[in-house]
This record gives C-alpha cells, structure tokens and sequence, in this order.
C-alpha cells in the first residue's frame, strides 16, 4: 500500500485556539468540553480532575480517587476489590453549569463550575440487579461503566409544533436557552394558565444565610455563590423540561435521577439481552424532544460479544407533563433544604457543646474542693457568697488564684459567642430555611389534592401533611430557643458583672481603699437576675429541652418518628408537641415532661420526607420501559464507537427521531459502519419504524476515534500511516439538499424484528468510498478531498489520540489529545487558515523546540 507523502502547502490547517501541555496524562475517555464556557474537564493517571481555561489557567479541580490508605489512586485498577476509587468518567450539564464526576465507588460527585465545590455527592449503586445464575454468588463490585446527562422537554409535540411555526427562527437551543432573546420569546404562543401554575413564591423570600464552614465535603453552604447556585429557583425554560442523570453499570444496571440530585433509582435491563452473562454499558445518547434515551451495551454470552442497542422509554416524562419539572424542582429544592437544615442543627449543637464546655471545667474543678471541705456545690456557694457575702475559702482560691481576670474574660467570651450564635443562626438560618420548607410542602399539598395528578405524581396528601406538622413543631422549638437563649444571655450578662466583681473584691486587701470602692460598686448589680442565672441556667439551662445535651449529660439518641404518639384521632403531632410544652412549663411537674429535642425533630422530618421521595421515585420507576431492538455486527469495535440521537424529516415529510451509531471495523481498520434506528414514539412509548445501514471505507490508514457532532456532521480522527488527519462530513440525509453527500444507508430491517437479532453485515457493492486524497498529493481524483479538515504533526501514538467535539452553534471546536496523554489542542472548526497564513504559522513552529507549559489562546 503506497503512503501518501503530499506536499506541506496541501495539508487543510485549522485555527488552533489554545494548546495545553498537563503536569500528568489523561485518563482515556476523560477528556470534555464544557458546553456553554470555554473550559476543558479531564482527569488525570493520579486521579486529579482538573477544570482550564483556553488560556491554560486551571479554573478548579481536585481529587476524587484515592486508594485504601490515604495514597492518591494511580488509575490502573478498577475500583473493585482493590481498596482504591478512581475517577471512571466526567459529563458536563447541558447548560455548563454543573460537572459530574463519576467514581468507581459507585457515587457520582457534582461539582458546581462556577465555585468548584462539590454541591451533590450521589450514591448511586446497583443494588437492584439480580444476581445471574451463571455468575457466582461472591465476586468483583459493580462498578460505574457510563455517565450521561440530557436534557427532555415534557411535551415533545408542542415544542415541535413550535418549531415548525418559527419557520426557522427559533430552535432547540433557544427554547432551552434561560436567556431567550424578547424576538424570538414573543414568537411562543401566550399560556396564561401555565404562568399561573408556575408562579414561584420562593424568589419574594430573602436569601438564605451561609454557614460556618466545617470543612468537609459537604460543606457547600459556607459561601454566598454555592448557596445561590444550589437553591437558584427554575427559570422559565426549565419548567418544561427535566434533566435526566444517568449511571450505566457492568451488571445490566441502569440509575437514574432528574434535576441534579433527585433519585428515580435503579433499574435492571439485563433482561432484554437474553441469555448474555455480560452487560455492560458503554454509551448514552438523547433528545430534547424525545423521552426516549439509548444506550450502547457491551454483551457477552457463551457464543460471541456483540454490542446492542438499548432504548429507554421514560414515561413519567409525558405522563407528568409540565406537572413533573415543577414537582422535581419542588422536591429538589426540598432536598437541599433538608441538607441545610441538618448543618445548621449541626453548628447549633456545636455552639452549644463549645458554650458549655470552659464553664463546666470551671465549675468540675471547684465543686471537687468544695465537696471535700465544705458539703457543697458551686451553686450553693456562689448562692450563699452573693445572699450573705460570706465567700467560703474554698471558692476564693478559687476566684484568686485558678479563675483571675483572665479566665474570667474567657468564661465571659466563651458564653456570651456562644449564645449570640446560638441566637443568630437560629433567627436567621433556622427560621428562614423552615419557612421555604413549609412553602414546598404546601405547594405540594396542593398538587396532591389534584385527584388526577396525584397518583401519576405519587404524592399523598396525608404523608405530606405530616411532615408539615414536624416542620410546624420546629418552627415551635426554633422560638422556644429564641426566647429563653435571649433571657439567659440576659441574666448571665449580670452574672459575669456579679462575677468580675468578686474576683476583683477577694483579690484586693479588705482594708484598702480599692475593697471600699468595690463595696460601693456593688450595689449597681443586678442581684436578681443573676440569683435566677445561678439558680437555673448556670448548671440547668432551659435550653437543655430543646438541644442537644451538655457533654455531662449523656447524649439521646434520635428517636422514631412515631415515639410520641398523638392523641385522638384528629389530633396531630403538632398538638401533640404543644401539649407536651405546657406540661414542662408547669412548675409542679413531679416528673420531668421528656420533649422531643432539635435532634429527634430534624430526624423526624428526614424519615417522613424521605417516604414521600420513596413514593414519588417508585411511582416514576414503574413508568420506565426498555427493550433492545436489535444487536450490531460483531465486526463492530466497542473501543472506537459513538452514538446519538437526532430528528429529521424522511422521504414521506414526517418527522420522527432516529439513533444513529457508527462504530468501527475490526477487520478493516480504515472503514467503519453506520447504523440508523428509526423510531416511532407514541404516548412516550417508543417502537422501531426501520433500520438502516451504512458502510463507509477509506480505503486505508486506521480510524483512530469517531464523534457525532449536532450539526448533523461526523467527525474521524484518521492515520494514514504518516500523518494523522480530522475529517468531516454529513452522516444525516437531507431530503432538500439532494447534491450534499451522505453516505448510501440500506434497510436491513423493521419492527417486527425486535430481541436478540443480530444485523446482518452490508455487501462489498454496498460499501460507501471516500476518496480524500492519492498517493501523489494530486486531488484531482479526490472527490472527497473537502473533508480533510486539519492534519496533525506526526504522533507518537497516533492510535492513542482522543478527540472531543462541541458542536453547539456558535463554540463549534474540537479538542483533541495527542498520542502522548499530556499535551491536548482545541481547533476552531469554523475556521481554517488560507495557504499564506499556513506557511507563516509553519515558519513559526518550526524554529520552537521549547516548554508547553503554558498554553495559548486567540
């Protein structure tokens, strides 16, 4: 076989916008472009996931694989077995907001892209799968084969309608785009009724406050950013639509959530492959107008491996309707409202533990002495010492000589902080937080009064009503918390006065002028509050029955959600409470009333709202269908093999939506095949119409990577075994352009053949050529010559190179990582340099043998 050897001058040059040499290599499939920003995500050997700018300015990242014993991982092992979590695939949100990072411990991190903090980390384990009969009953985890993110309008039709009336004006990405321009919004048809129904009462109420930060991983409530990223309200363009995350494992399973973090579960789908002992997905595609999503599975029976493609029919997307993205969104900001909640509860039991732990060491040290000299505890002395005056010696030694003035600004710090915190994060956390909670509950009451909603959605409204009760009884116990954290503040301001003047009084001589002075200072105390701070909240404070106990007192543990039981039959826990409260407020209470503390209440409405997620993701799971229509040739190479899904019209002027996957040869590296699923979709069920097939050969090199672009074009990293080369050219046939090429597609079957079949591989005279260029560099008798799009350096390993395309209009770039693993490019696709620019870029580069470390940009 002749080897090209054209002349530099022919060689197609696209604009090279920014290059990045990395401090480690690449992990394979890792490399992606964000969306909607000018960043490049991947994750590196040493299980580093690193977010650049073009500039090569690194933007955030971090560690997300370590392995048992606190090392970094180093990216060879699989995550199962071995004590190590390496990073197994990254995926941008449709909007380039968010990044999830999936691991082989089988949870899913998603890091916000504008704080790089982690704002969800998901569990996502395939514990639904049942166990094959073949397999044995002790072996390697499961772990994560496949991460996908799409993006589904809940009434596929309508937006269709709406983009045939445009004429052309409007799109898919505008009618997901948050900021639509008032042109093309003014072209969507007035809805009166569902502006009514997605009026969004959360906007009207103030922010939510940051926390103190804890310095975990969850700690994503410390900064004013990340709040308002996580608890943003939905716009108007995302009220009719989901997000679908999706998590495909090596046993058949699937796990689904929407909305970022709220958790469909999973789902076994081994069942529609038959027989075959391994299942393992590979890659996901979807359509925004489409409720159907695909999956690309790697099978393996007792025969042959094959690759089979797997629809997934989400039909609570259309069964829901408009009705699923506003219960999603309530549940979602629910969620995140219960995350906050326990945080707060966290740093006020905190404040409160580091409140009382200085002042009970004290008052430890100095009951010890007074015990063993004088019966008595610090309470009855300090009593007696401010009633008669008379200080025992052993609590002047210790006002003298252990306590001073300097433990006393201690004690007086300590206390003072802690019950201002107390106060602020209770008043202006707590509050607001229970507050947006008892407005989502209600919301959510209403839609299950909504008697033809309610069972479609899975709401109850007794279920509901319940956790508003909790809520209520928080609420309750927040005020309860105000009122007697502000009254003892009160009274201890008086008592450390009290306090300071006694040290201050048994330090100084009795006969001095400075003992006279205090003596007249003393009658500016306040002897009666700090006889009640003395008496009640030096040792037992009231806030004991709502908090966490002092570390003294052993710590209960969080109760049922059923342990104080409501009485009558239309009493409710809320009454319950209240009645309990007056009980304990009672003076001539023989028996101390046991109340439900902070703890047991935010437990109590994680348990009941966790039955409600149960009930709304089971209700949704069952509304889930899949089948596998049929299997590829066993030709095809899962190693060099993309997928996705688009709409196009056919020949009879209907619109219907098709899966298109090319994967290439096994046995002739430089072709590879071309597959189309037609499918027909009704009521959010899905049927295949027909399939087609194509075969397209280059004739020689090696494909090194295939990637689908949106614009309806594939793109082919090439080797022609000097030079690597991208390639470009239409894969959907247009029926209003009959002179654009597209490659020459065969019906090779129907509907009615749905299971196990196996596609029949196309004939020799049904092979589709290209013919890029000669032997010679003359492209005289290269038609095709227009799809080389750039060439490459030589490579290293030029089988080694990945490439990443966006293809979404206006950042058209492909970025590609060379054979070497640390050194990536990202070119302009809508741009290509003319020969003078080529040749004075060539002279440029020629002379630069130095560092990559830094990167360049236009």
């Amino acid at each position: 076989m002749a080897e090209p050897h054209p002349p530099p001058a022919t060689h197609p040059q696209l604009v090279c916008v920014a290059e990045k040499t990395l401090p480690s290599k690449c992990k394979p499939r890792t490399l992606t472009y964000c969306p909607s920003m000018d960043l490049v995500a991947l994750a590196t050997e040493d299980e580093q996931v690193h977010v650049f700018r073009l500039n090569g300015q690194r933007v955030f990242g971090g560690v997300y694989g370590a392995v048992a014993g606190g090392g970094s991982g180093s990216g060879h092992g699989n995550g199962s077995g071995s004590g190590s979590v390496v990073v197994r695939g990254l995926r941008w949100k449709g909007n380039g907001h968010l990044l999830a990072v999936g691991c082989s411990d089988n949870s899913i991190r998603i890091l916000g892209a504008y704080s790089g903090k982690t704002i969800h980390n998901l569990p996502c384990g395939s514990s639904l799968s049942p166990p094959s009969p073949s397999s044995p009953t002790s072996g390697p985890q499961t772990c994560l084969s496949c991460l996908g993110w799409g993006t589904n309008f809940t009434d596929g039709k309508a937006v269709m309608k709406s983009l045939q009336e445009s004429a052309g004006t409007l799109s898919v990405d505008d009618l997901l785009s948050p900021n639509m321009p008032l042109s093309k919004l003014a072209q969507l048809k007035a809805d009166l009724p569902r502006e009514l129904a997605l009026l969004d009462i959360m906007r009207s109420l103030p922010k939510l406050s940051t926390l103190p930060s804890t310095g975990d991983e969850d700690d994503v409530f410390s900064s004013r950013t990340s709040i308002d990223a996580i608890f943003q309200g939905p716009n108007k363009t995302s009220n009719d639509s989901v997000d679908v995350l999706l998590a495909g494992f090596d046993d058949g399973t699937v796990h689904l959530r929407i909305f970022d973090c709220f958790e469909i579960g999973s789902l076994y789908v081994g069942s529609s492959f038959g027989q075959s002992n391994i299942t393992k997905a590979l890659l996901h595609a979807s359509h925004p107008l489409s409720s159907t999503h695909s999956l690309l599975f790697s099978t393996t029976d007792s025969v042959e491996s094959n690759m089979r493609l797997l629809t997934l029919d989400l039909k609570f997307i259309t069964r829901s309707g408009r009705y699923l993205s506003l219960l999603a969104s309530k549940i979602t900001q629910l969620q995140n409202l219960l995350r906050y909640i326990k945080q707060v509860q966290h740093q006020i039991h905190l404040e409160w533990k580091n409140a009382q732990d200085l002042p009970s060491r004290f008052i430890r040290n100095v009951t010890e002495d007074l015990e063993e000299r004088c019966s008595c505890d610090f309470v009855t002395a300090a009593y007696h010492l401010l009633v008669t005056g008379d200080c025992f010696e052993p609590l002047k030694e210790f006002l003298v000589d252990q306590l001073g003035d300097r433990g006393h600004k201690r004690w007086d710090k300590a206390v003072t902080s802690g019950y201002e915190t107390l106060r602020r994060l209770t008043h202006e956390c707590l509050l607001p937080a229970l507050e947006r909670c008892g407005v989502l509950l209600s919301r959510l009451i209403g839609l299950s009064k909504f008697h033809k909603l309610s069972p479609v959605l899975g709401l109850e409204t007794k279920d509901l009503n319940e956790c508003l009760n909790t809520v209520d009884c928080l609420n309750l116990l927040a005020h309860k918390v105000l009122i007697h954290s502000g009254r003892e503040l009160r009274e201890f301001g008086s008592f450390s006065k009290w306090l300071r003047y006694e040290v201050d009084l048994q330090t100084a001589d009795p006969l001095s002028a400075t003992a006279e002075e205090l003596t007249e200072k003393g009658d500016t105390l306040d002897h009666g509050q700090t006889l009640s701070y003395i008496q009640g909240a030096l040792t037992q404070s009231a806030l004991h029955d709502f908090l966490q106990p002092t570390p003294s007192i052993e710590p209960s543990e969080p109760s049922e959600p059923d342990r104080w039981k409501s009485v009558g039959q239309d009493s409710s826990f809320y009454d319950t409470y209240k009645r309990l409260l007056r009980q304990q407020e009672q003076p001539k209470t023989q028996h101390k009333t046991e109340l439900p503390l902070l703890v047991d209440l935010t437990s109590r409405l994680n348990v009941q709202c966790d039955k409600v997620f149960r009930q709304i993701a089971e209700t949704q799971r069952r509304g889930i269908l899949h089948r596998s229509p049929f299997a590829l040739c066993a030709d095809c190479d899962a190693d060099v093999a993309d997928m996705a899904m688009n709409f196009g019209g056919d020949s009879e002027g209907e619109t219907l939506g098709s899966v298109y996957i090319a994967s290439k040869s096994k046995k002739s590296p430089w072709a590879f095949y071309l597959y189309r699923a037609v499918l027909d979709s009704v009521n959010g069920v899905s049927s295949t119409n027909a399939v087609y097939a194509a075969t397209i050969n280059l004739r020689r090199g090696k494909i090194v990577q295939v990637k689908f672009v949106e614009d309806g074009t594939l793109m082919l990293l090439w080797w022609d075994g000097t030079s690597t080369h991208l390639l470009s050219f239409p894969y959907s046939p247009n029926p209003d352009e009959e002179d654009i090429f597209c490659p020459d597609f065969y019906k090779i079957g129907d509907g009615a053949q749905e299971g196990s079949k196996i596609l029949p591989a196309l004939r020799d005279d049904q092979t589709t050529h290209l013919y890029l260029i000669d032997g010679t560099g003359a492209d005289d008798d290269a038609p095709h010559a227009a799809f080389l799009r750039h060439t490459f350096p030589p490579q290293r390993n030029p089988e080694l190179m990945e490439l990443e395309v966006n293809g979404q209009k206006g950042r058209r770039v492909a970025c590609i990582l060379h054979g070497d693993g640390v050194h990536y490019s990202v070119l302009d696709i809508d741009t290509q340099l003319d020969g003078e620019d080529q040749e004075e870029e060539e002279q440029e580069e020629a002379p630069d043998t130095g560092d990559d470390d830094e990167a360049m940009s236009e």
